[in-house]
């Protein structure tokens, strides 16, 4: 498995003490009219939303996106979990992700082993049932997800396919050693042979450049709230400028260390939390030097502001 990439959540580590000032917005104080149970509940409501596409399983057929994303599925292209050729209908659940601040309200963000940092092309999460029950790709096919290039208009040549697997060890983004990536003028092609188990969980997909960041000098950036919060429901995030990443900070139980920040690149430390019910959030803009501290206070927001400001970072 050293091969392959993989990022492990609830990484501990020593924070240093050295701090600086910074300079911080934050999202201006509103009564909340929003009712969220946990963080988890927060991403389940605000979350890209699940596509579904009737496809014949026999001749196969395709789908675009609202986004843009063209899924091409060949015919007799699945079989059931006992290997039988599945036939007539099947429901395509599908998910694309391409805006940095998507990746935030559904909680994926683009990091590989131990949480070094990614620059994403996108990603998507596909499931195929059959009278509701999931299946799984036959021997020899794969499904095409052409997926648009975002921004700048231009490919990156240095973009692999990953996936998620969940194992024994933990949950994270790994390379896949079946799928493949092409390019064309317009798109990246991500050729999908396999899912991912467990099979019930769906298969999540990305499209990144593994070593973007390897020309930057890595550091220790801590992230320090300044009023005391249950730190089950705060979350932290860094949210780079001008490039496709966007990085979950994990705690440590009193503050939120990232070990893998890429020194002098400019970003935006966004935190969230949940109390009472309610959304508080702040947003502070950073260039990122060796060994900082950054202080964030939450405030009160809804969640059409936080949106609003959170959509400003794209």
């Amino acid at each position: 498995m050293n091969r392959y990439f993989k990022f492990i959540l609830g990484i501990s580590i020593v924070a240093f003490a050295s701090c600086r000032k910074d300079t911080m917005i934050v999202v201006p104080e509103n009564p909340s009219i929003d009712n969220y149970s946990s963080l988890q509940d927060f991403y389940k409501t605000n979350g890209v939303v699940m596509q579904n596409y009737t496809i014949d399983a026999n001749n196969g057929g395709s789908f675009t996106t609202p986004q843009g994303t063209v899924v091409v599925i060949p015919s007799n292209a699945f079989v059931t979990q006992s290997n039988q050729p599945v036939t007539g209908n099947v429901t395509v659940q599908f998910k694309d992700i391409y805006k940095k601040s998507d990746m935030l309200l559904s909680n994926m963000p683009t990091m590989l082993s131990y949480g070094e940092p990614l620059k994403s092309a996108g990603e998507f999460y596909i499931k195929v049932l059959s009278s509701n029950l999931v299946v799984q790709m036959a021997p020899g096919k794969k499904i095409e997800v052409d997926q648009p290039v975002i921004n700048t208009g231009i490919l990156d040549s240095a973009m692999i396919p990953l996936g998620i697997l969940q194992d024994s060890i933990g949950f994270g983004w790994m390379g896949t050693p079946y799928d493949s990536l092409s390019f064309n003028p317009e798109n990246y092609v991500f050729s999908l042979y396999q899912f991912n188990p467990p099979l019930d969980s769906g298969t999540w997909s990305n499209s990144d450049n593994a070593n973007f960041f390897s020309m930057y000098s890595q550091t220790q950036l801590t992230m320090h709230p300044t009023v005391a919060m249950n730190n089950s429901f705060q979350d932290v995030f860094l949210v780079f400028s001008n490039i496709h990443t966007m990085i979950h900070v994990y705690t440590n139980g009193t503050d939120f260390p990232y070990a893998f920040a890429p020194v002098g690149l400019p970003c935006t430390v966004v935190a969230i939390g949940i109390k009472d019910g309610k959304l508080y959030s702040s947003f502070t803009p950073i260039t990122i030097s060796a060994n900082q501290t950054v202080n964030f206070t939450l405030s009160e927001t809804t969640t059409a502001d936080f949106k609003t400001a959170l959509n400003a970072l794209n």
